[in-house]
């Protein structure tokens, strides 16, 4: 079909559900007539959640009401509601003409010794004295529920305090402690001392499996007994290990004796893990004499929509101890959770890996901090769950909030490290409308390439969106020199299927090191890879795009006045392409990009004009004009790039300085994309790539302008479908599907 500016199309786009960790679901985009899912044979009387699109969010929820459905949100970022629709209503609906689209509501699903311990040394029921952490605080049962009164206290003064008192019959305490799922052996241990314990009287051990939901008796401690100094007590705790797993406490003593108590004292929880010593080490982009020069992101906003907010001191406070957290919202239940406070809101634990490398104002043995930009702004937008499970609604919801409250929190940046295999043309998919205003409103979006790679055409939504900065992952072999490096094998590769070059830039993105607490699912579920602390290591480009984030920030902070566009343009500039020993590249720019970031090389850089040429934004969104790239396939399924000379790319030739892939080009018709089609010139996955300043990108190169897009591309697998057809396959998304760490 050929698109025309005055030509008005419905379409349907059909989604279905998935899950995991990671990113999330999204099947086809296809022109249709007005009719309901023909992939569906029974009409469904019951409702299903769909995004339905409209000249403007006022006629979608028109259109819905008028047909008798149920508007549960408006998206007004792309000129939509958030609604329920039963078959009749979505073909009376798809029928106004009012509406533009409708979408499925597509789930997004977010892919040594060791212990938790209380020394009982503050008066608090907070402690946490272990080389992890609580899976929450001391609770009371029946009791006051403070340290201080009632029958369950910590410390009396005439006992030097600093212990856990046990007194009286009817009240109990516990505590949660996530612990591994995996490992070999869990143990319960702590000092006991019984003052003044009566013939049956007794202090109840017990542990539970699934958070206090029933309890078992793992021991007594009993009278009578009056010891002089403390015991040590050891109990297998092994099968009541998880995620979920508690103690509690259950004095059982006669009222008649208020000196008939037990004391506890240094308790801790241990099990194995095996990376349990490992030492974090902070990514190395060229950040650090930045840093040194007081460039460190401070006071520019950076959204992060993910799974939430871990309330961690290095994370609440900047360089200077000043609090920096600006705002939490919850997209999934469209409210703002704090204002200038923090809140812990992330149980699953991606949100707080993602966050902890833009900007964690902490510090290594060698005073390296381990956020790329130690003092910028954190904007935590939760719009997934425990479980790592969100849908497209909320993901938009998150990022209409970010547009609207740039001004008040000086949002500058939007971290996306999610994704979807793409079954549309870019500018249908709904979530990259959503991106695509980010972008215009002056926001510099950041977006994971995704984690299927190797083999091509595997970035999807939202990274097939030209306009964004497109992050691949780089792994350093776990060593600290650079001789050893190599592209990560997971991460996706180019083009996308509109012919642009992607990903734009790599950073590291193997097993990185940042903050997760031993509560949160994902160390729980992979809990070899947590350290001796409240570090965990992982792996992803979802991890690189936070990489880039940070860099973003401290580009902005030396130059507040830079568009997007600019910003993007510093980025490519500084990447410094993976070559073999005699000079050609290790990996194909569909692989690497424009190389490796270098944080001070795109800060302290000056080329411009350079990212984004031959695009209009405005036109792109109104769908009066669409692009294409300048990468083509030959007959033999290999890939190649012209260059803006209309000459191609020399066969194992560097790329021109100045010469940048990100810009619009004309489409050259004529090749089908084949699944399975290896780069030009058989450029795999290669050892030992060097990362080298072999091209200096100081000039600005102007590719040929963007063409009108003129028709659709052939898919390998038949998407988009053909008019008069609705498509109903899924694709899986995810936010940071797990990898192998490399």
């Amino acid at each position: 079909m050929t698109l025309k500016s005055n030509s008005v199309a419905v379409r349907v786009l059909g989604t279905a559900i998935v899950g995991g960790l990671g990113l999330g679901v999204l099947v086809s985009c296809s022109a249709t007539t007005p009719s309901p899912p023909a992939a569906q044979a029974a009409v469904r009387q019951e409702s299903q959640s769909y995004i339905v699109e409209g000249k403007s969010a006022e006629l979608a929820a028109k259109a819905v009401k008028a047909a008798g459905g149920e508007v549960t949100s408006h998206l007004n970022i792309i000129d939509a509601v958030e609604a329920r629709l039963t078959d009749a209503q979505h073909a009376v609906v798809l029928a106004d003409a009012g509406v533009k689209q409708i979408s499925i509501n597509a789930l997004v699903a977010t892919n040594a010794a060791a212990s938790v311990r209380d020394n009982f040394e503050l008066d608090s029921f907070a402690n946490n004295d272990g080389t992890h952490r609580w899976y929450g605080n001391w609770i009371e049962q029946a009791d006051d529920n403070t340290p201080n009164g009632g029958f369950i206290m910590l410390g009396w003064s005439d006992r030097g305090g600093k212990r856990l008192i046990l007194t009286g019959r009817g009240a109990s305490i516990y505590r949660r402690a996530a612990t591994p799922t995996d490992a070999a052996s869990v143990t319960l241990k702590f000092k006991s001392l019984r003052a003044s314990l009566e013939s049956g009287e007794y202090v109840a051990v017990q542990a539970s499996a699934n958070n206090g939901g029933s309890w078992t008796e793992i021991g007594r401690l009993t009278g009578p007994a009056n010891d002089t100094a403390f015991a040590n007590q050891t109990y297998d705790i092994t099968r009541f290990r998880g995620r979920d797993s508690a103690i509690r406490f259950v004095p059982s003593m006669s009222g008649r004796f208020g000196d008939d108590n037990v004391d506890i004292d240094d308790l801790e929880i241990t099990y194995n893990t095996t990376f349990g010593e490992g030492d974090p080490v902070p990514v190395d982009v060229n950040a650090r004499d930045l840093h040194n020069a007081n460039i460190r992101g401070r006071d520019i906003g950076v959204a992060i929509i993910d799974t939430g907010y871990w309330k961690l001191d290095s994370l609440d406070k900047d360089t200077l101890g000043n609090g920096r957290v600006a705002a939490q919202f919850d997209a999934t239940l469209n409210i703002v959770q704090s204002q200038w406070s923090s809140v812990s809101t992330d149980t699953n634990g991606h949100g707080t890996h993602i966050t902890s490398l833009i900007a964690s104002s902490r510090k290594d043995s060698q005073g390296r901090y381990f956020g790329v930009a130690p003092d910028a702004r954190i904007i935590s937008i939760k719009a997934f769950g425990d479980d790592g499970a969100s849908s497209y609604a909320t993901v938009i919801r998150g990022i209409e909030w970010a547009v609207n409250n740039k001004q008040s929190y000086n949002i500058r940046i939007l971290n996306l490290s999610l994704g979807a295999q793409a079954r549309s043309r870019y500018w249908d998919d709904p979530l990259n409308k959503a991106v695509m205003r980010a972008w215009q409103s002056g926001i510099v979006v950041v977006v994971s390439a995704g984690n299927g790679g190797p083999l091509p055409q595997t970035v999807g939504v939202p990274g097939n969106v030209p306009y964004v900065i497109t992050v691949g992952a780089m792994t350093d072999n776990y060593t600290t020199t650079n001789t050893d490096d190599s592209l990560a094998t997971f991460s996706a590769a180019g083009p996308t299927f509109e012919g642009f070059a992607k990903p734009d830039i790599v950073a590291p993105g193997g097993h990185v090191w940042s903050f997760m607490a031993t509560y949160q699912k994902i160390a729980v579920d992979h809990p070899t890879f947590m350290n001796s602390g409240d570090f965990f290591t992982m792996s992803g480009t979802s991890q690189a795009a936070a990489v880039v984030s940070g860099v973003a920030a401290l580009i902005i902070s030396n130059n507040h006045g830079i568009t997007p566009d600019q910003v993007k343009c510093r980025i490519l500039a500084s990447g410094r392409p993976a070559v073999k020993a005699d000079g050609t590249p290790a990996y194909s720019l569909l692989q690497q990009g424009m190389g490796l970031i270098d944080a001070k090389a795109a800060v302290q850089g000056t080329t411009s004009n350079c990212a984004n040429l031959g695009l209009n934004i405005a036109a792109d969104i109104a769908g009066t004009q669409h692009y294409m790239g300048n990468v083509v396939q030959r007959d033999d399924g290999t890939f190649e790039v012209t260059l803006p000379n209309g000459q191609l790319w020399p066969d194992g030739q560097l790329w021109p300085d100045g010469s940048l892939w990100q810009n619009a080009a004309l489409w050259q018709n004529g090749s089908l994309w084949q699944n399975g089609a290896l780069w030009q010139n058989g450029a795999l996955w290669q050892n030992a790539a060097l990362w080298q300043n072999a091209a200096l990108w100081q000039q600005s190169y102007p590719w040929t302008q963007a063409q009108p897009y003129t028709g659709d591309i052939p898919w390998v697998d038949g998407y988009p479908s053909a008019i008069g057809t609705s498509v109903d396959r899924a694709s899986t998304m995810s936010i940071n599907a797990w990898v192998d760490q490399e």
